[in-house]
């Protein structure tokens, strides 16, 4: 659809105006249409059915549908048109891009919700109206018969890419060299740590995994199994799942001929989903280590794989933003979510099942509804305006939701928050040792275990805002190991 609404450049008043609060459209966005705009795309003459001069003209859209989508401006054909994205006409035509702070003008009124007047409403849905109270699980189980493993000696302790915390133990898995490493709390001193937060963590073990690099750890729903997947590229993948008790391998699944990057574990322990640089979902049961689908959706590498609490769908990610549901038992497609355009890093469902969140290398994180796969909020979470010569600021690198709807994120600006059940930014940390590249809840969300790209692991009582425990993933050769 040709859109001629933004021909030409945004006044620096309208920008001030809408750094000062939430733009809306009567007294920010048709200010700059009625300037710019109006001539063409007005009542009496709207060029390609597209009229601008009131909001529920707006909200109609034009010949070619819709123009704006709530909370959703990388997919508001509007935007689209403003910043030049692929496949849609430039506007304004035949002239320079607007700079930043004007395009921001247009993006923060859909990403908040396109309201039209001054306290008007949202259309985005309210989040903590949709939260199903959840009831607490069953205690998970502790390590309890490990066998030895020697914790490997390397040069530099391995980047601590991949982590997971169990439901409902203080107990983290985190990815070490070839190896699974395990952190927690034991005896009674575990027991007591509801009242104790956290509880005193230690290495409690190490669980080898020869296949190679691990890409991906997650435990299932109760806390009874570990999986671990990963491999060497170009070589080979699988996964494997061990009983977190004994730590004995009880299935490993796939013979891939290229490393595994994401995979899970369904909730009933019937099934396995993954993926990787083949760009293909496999899903396979646990049981008799058969394939069950094999999906063919994705056009780059899969990079996120999780399954829904109730285990009936499960959502993919790929690395060029692709995100899908799907249904467990069918194979077939639910819902396809269109707002990232960059790689998925993360994917976490509410413990309800009713939202899963997204994040994504554009620093964006993403609340669906899975009702209808309605967005419910788009927050900038890890978005940063420097641009260092030889490295990113911009990305969100891990999510998790907390048993009471609340999230936890890390991103490549080097900073670790925590967000509300509505998205409001509650907490921030910064960490010492660098990039945090993975962060989960831990002791019942109490605390929060975050790794950093120095191989460092880092426990944080989220009450009081201080570490209380710092690990290394590897012993290095030069000495070392926990501090």
């Amino acid at each position: 659809m040709k859109l001629t609404l933004i021909c030409l450049t945004v006044a620096m008043l309208f920008v001030s105006i809408a750094q000062a609060d939430v733009p809306n459209y009567e007294d920010h966005i048709k200010p700059l249409f009625r300037a710019h705009c109006l001539k063409c795309h007005n009542a009496d003459d709207a060029e390609a059915d597209l009229d601008l001069s009131s909001f529920a003209a707006v909200m109609k859209g034009g010949s070619s549908g819709e123009i704006v989508k709530a909370g959703l401006p990388e997919s508001s054909q509007l935007y689209r048109a403003v910043i030049h994205a692929d496949g849609v006409e430039a506007m304004p035509p035949e002239s320079p891009k607007l700079t930043e702070e004007k395009l921001a003008l247009v993006r923060e009124w859909i990403r908040g919700g396109l309201i039209e007047g001054k306290g008007g409403q949202s259309q985005l849905r309210n989040v903590t109206a949709m939260l199903a109270p959840v009831s607490p699980g069953a205690p998970a189980p502790l390590p309890e018969s490990l066998p030895h493993i020697e914790l490997a000696k390397t040069v530099r302790p391995p980047i601590p890419q991949a982590m997971a915390a169990s439901p409902g133990a203080p107990l983290f898995a985190v990815s070490g060299q070839e190896q699974v490493l395990l952190f927690g709390g034991k005896g009674e001193q575990a027991s007591k740590s509801q009242t104790s937060s956290p509880p005193h963590l230690s290495l409690l073990g190490a669980l080898p995994f020869p296949e190679g690099t691990i890409h991906d750890i997650k435990f299932s729903r109760n806390g009874s199994l570990l999986m671990a997947a990963g491999g060497r590229g170009s070589h080979s993948g699988r996964v494997v799942l061990f009983d977190v008790k004994t730590g004995a391998r009880i299935a490993e699944i796939g013979d891939e001929v290229d490393s595994v990057l994401a995979a899970d574990v369904s909730a009933d322990h019937q099934y396995v989903a993954f993926g990787g640089p083949s760009k293909i979902v496999k899903v396979f049961s646990t049981k008799t280590g058969e394939p069950r689908h094999r999906i063919k959706k994705h056009t780059d590498w899969v990079t996120a794989v999780s399954f829904s609490p109730d285990r009936r769908m499960f959502a993919t990610g790929d690395r060029s933003g692709g995100l899908h549901i799907w249904e467990t038992e069918k194979g077939a497609i639910v819902f396809t979510l269109d707002e990232h355009k960059v790689r998925i890093t993360d994917l976490s469902w509410r413990a309800d099942g009713a939202v899963l969140a997204s994040g994504a290398e554009d620093g964006n994180l993403i609340l669906w509804s899975m009702k209808d796969g309605f967005p419910l909020r788009n927050i900038t979470a890890h978005i940063s305006k420097e641009s260092p010569r030889y490295s990113r600021r911009t990305g969100l690198l891990a999510v998790d939701f907390s048993s009471d709807g609340r999230l936890l994120t890390s991103g490549r600006d080097g900073m670790v928050r925590l967000w509300s059940v509505d998205g409001e930014k509650q907490l921030e940390l910064s960490i010492e040792g660098g990039l945090p590249v993975s962060a989960s809840f831990l002791d019942d969300s109490a605390a929060a275990v975050v790794g950093t790209f120095d191989g460092s692991l880092h426990v944080f009582d989220l009450a009081v805002k201080s570490r209380t425990h710092l690990f290394r993933t590897a012993e290095v050769r030069s000495g070392g190991g926990e501090r």
